[in-house]
């Protein structure tokens, strides 16, 4: 565990997905290869003016997510975001802090998910995404955190080619 004043790295935070599985039922994956990622509150402003006093208040508080990277063969994370966004489904994020394993999560609404593929460059896909209701907080267990992007395989190591001998 770090010290306290550690200062963190972008890595440290990543986010987590609840998908529908095989079965139907719900599973926790993570994202492959996350490039970035950012976490916003807002507030709507309120002008307050009487005759006592004048001033801001708090308005609507906007609380969004987003991430990007890079599109992996195999990553169930693609699929299950366009089934859910085109059947206007929310989807539970988590936010995890894996100094701690704490994390935030709640139900959003999927504001935007675009997938990019620029000529020369690895394609990639953003989201964006609003939360719907209140955040919740948990501490997660190293075998509740998914496991990010597997290594590469090459053909020689599945077994498709090689060296016949």
């Amino acid at each position: 565990m770090a010290e306290v004043g550690y200062k963190y790295k972008g890595e440290d935070v990543i986010f987590l997905v609840e998908i529908e599985d095989e079965l139907g039922g719900q599973t926790l994956v993570r994202p492959f290869d996350k490039t970035d990622g950012g976490h916003n509150i807002s507030a709507d402003e309120l002008e307050v003016s009487t005759k006592d006093r004048t001033g801001s208040d708090y308005g609507d508080i906007t609380e969004t997510r987003s991430f990007e990277g890079e599109l992996v063969l195999g990553d169930p994370f693609i699929n299950a975001i366009k089934k859910a966004m085109r059947n206007k489904q929310f989807v539970k994020i988590y936010e995890v802090d894996l100094i701690t394993n704490e994390a935030e999560y709640g139900m959003h609404m999927i504001s935007n998910f675009d997938l990019s593929y620029s000529n020369g460059d690895f394609a990639t896909y953003s989201l964006d995404a609003t939360l719907f209701g209140n955040t919740h907080e948990t501490t997660l267990t190293e075998a509740e955190i998914p496991e990010g992007a597997p290594d590469l395989i090459s053909e020689d190591d599945q077994g498709n080619g090689g060296v016949e001998g």
